[in-house]
């Protein structure tokens, strides 16, 4: 590991102004973490609202988070449709249709399915950036394209993700606090490109790194998103990406006040993981990525870095659930602690206190800043709502999606249903935003319902507005049994079937 430089730790207190040269848009939610530092920590109160509800891209699954325009009248929505179809849409808040981006027809034609898994980010200007596949895109607000920029081709030893399809995708880019676009591919090519021209600024770097073992954690399920939810083509690559497998880079990188980039990725030896601190250093007219250290980590994270509020923590997890807190300025470990997180991204409140998601009866676990595990989440009252069954038992809830921290609570997309071990599956039944206690994380109400599962994360507007993905992993995987569950569910009850496409809750006006 370098050692820090002088500079670097003098800059370092200076995160605290961030957001003053932020150039996100204010709207809200400009990027599928929040903001340059991935903390998902809003200040807004949400539990006495209530909401009216409309709903969007039925037919077609959605992954990451529809993001606003600077005056947060204007959503942005990616899919993975196959060829023919439009990946990036764009709404107002009352959900008009306002444009979409030409359908796609090729590899070099139009945003294809690859952005499926990638957050479009959103400058002050209102200018949208997006990456699909093998390509980045500059839109302006009404949807004309500002520049297209081809994305480092594979190498010969990549993996060819979608056969002939040449894929090495961001997964959502970020911009630096000079204002430039920051990317990592998933086979560790890291792009500095201006936002104006969509010039590449950077010298060619690629993290010096080992791809990452293919991913059978979790084998992915025949149906998962069939029913043309999204390209089938695509769908190997989606779940290995969401696993970090056969991948360099399978996150979106955090970015501090003082230009230093974290990405998780696989490391130089086989078979370990590693969150890299990069810089952007002058060189000559252009940049150079330098490395500034490289600290090892449990293999198989999916964990976007989330800073600390001072940004001198850096926060991720791997796939045996291992949490870390890593010093931002030298990489080294300050605390690691055993929890039952997935690999997923972790919010950071402003009090420091961090929540990471758990695939477990006890879907979030809070962590203080120097390690302590503070509590894991009791859903089990809000359960109750569905009956218990004679046949299948008491009915129970499995969270699925990153947690938000709000003033007032922390919000997590949950599934209710029941579990059917001798089919190895959770059977969904309803699925709603989940309101928890911010001291002890009990379940504290079922905030918003929604018609199919989100795998993805609840966007909160400055209003309390909340937007959720639905990516319908869940109900499209266990599709096949809706037959047999609808007969041995209790009463009326059905299965959710798999429906795809955005929910937006907004506050109603009392």
């Amino acid at each position: 590991m370098r050692a820090p430089t002088l500079a670097l730790l003098i800059l370092l207190p200076l995160a605290s102004l961030a957001q003053d040269a932020s150039f996100y848009s204010p709207g809200g939610w400009p990027t599928l973490h929040q903001g340059p530092d991935n903390r998902r920590a809003v200040d807004v109160e949400v539990l006495e609202k209530r909401y009216r509800v409309w709903h969007a891209l039925a037919g077609a699954s959605v992954l990451t988070a529809p993001v606003t325009s600077p005056d947060g009248r204007q959503l942005y929505v990616t899919t993975g449709l196959a060829a023919g179809a439009s990946n990036l849409h764009s709404f107002s808040i009352d959900g008009e249709l306002l444009w979409q981006a030409a359908p796609w027809r090729s590899a070099d034609e139009g945003v294809d399915a690859c952005a499926i898994l990638s957050s479009p980010i959103v400058d002050t200007d209102g200018d949208v950036y997006i990456n699909d596949c093998n390509q980045l895109f500059a839109f302006r607000p009404d949807g004309s394209i500002k520049w297209i920029l081809p994305l480092p081709a594979p190498r010969e030893d990549d993996w060819a993700a979608a056969g002939d399809h040449p894929v090495n995708a961001f997964t959502t880019a970020a911009f630096s606090a000079d204002g430039h676009i920051v990317g990592v591919t998933n086979f560790g090519d890291v792009l500095v490109v201006d936002r104006d021209s969509g010039n590449v600024l950077n010298e060619p770097y690629r993290l010096p790194a080992v791809l990452s073992p293919y991913s059978d954690l979790v084998p992915m399920p025949e149906s998962l998103l069939e029913q043309d939810l999204m390209d089938p083509n695509f769908r190997e690559w989606t779940w290995q990406l969401i696993f970090g497998g056969m991948m360099r880079s399978a996150n979106t990188p955090a970015i501090a006040a003082n230009d230093r980039v974290f990405i998780v990725g696989s490391s130089a030896r086989a078979g370990i993981g590693a969150l890299w601190g990069l810089d952007l250093v002058t060189a000559g007219d252009g940049l150079r990525v330098r490395e500034a250290f490289s600290t090892e980590i449990g293999i198989g994270s999916g964990s976007s870095p989330a800073l600390s509020p001072a940004q001198d923590q850096a926060y991720v997890c791997d796939e045996e659930g291992w949490f870390y807190a890593i010093d931002t300025a030298s990489g080294e470990v300050r605390w690691r602690v055993q929890t039952d997180a997935t690999a997923g991204a972790a919010a950071v409140g402003a009090d420091g206190i961090i929540y990471a998601l758990q695939d477990t009866r006890r879907p979030v676990v809070a962590i203080a800043p120097s390690g302590e595990v503070l509590w894991q989440s009791d859903i089990s009252a809000l359960s109750r709502a569905l009956p218990s069954s004679w046949l299948l038992g008491d009915p129970v809830g499995q969270a699925n999606g990153n947690p938000v921290v709000t003033n007032d609570a922390v919000l997590v997309p949950v599934i209710f249903g029941y579990e059917l071990p001798l089919l190895g599956a959770t059977v969904p039944v309803t699925s709603h935003v989940v309101a928890l206690d911010l001291r002890t994380g009990a379940g504290l109400s079922l905030l918003a319902p929604l018609p199919d599962d989100s795998s993805g994360i609840t966007a909160v507007l400055p209003d309390g507005t909340l937007i959720n993905s639905l990516g319908a992993t869940l109900t499209s995987a266990v599709a096949p049994l809706k037959p047999l569950v609808d007969w041995l569910l209790p009463g009326d009850l059905e299965m959710l079937a798999a429906r795809g496409g955005i929910q937006v809750a907004l506050p109603l006006q009392e």
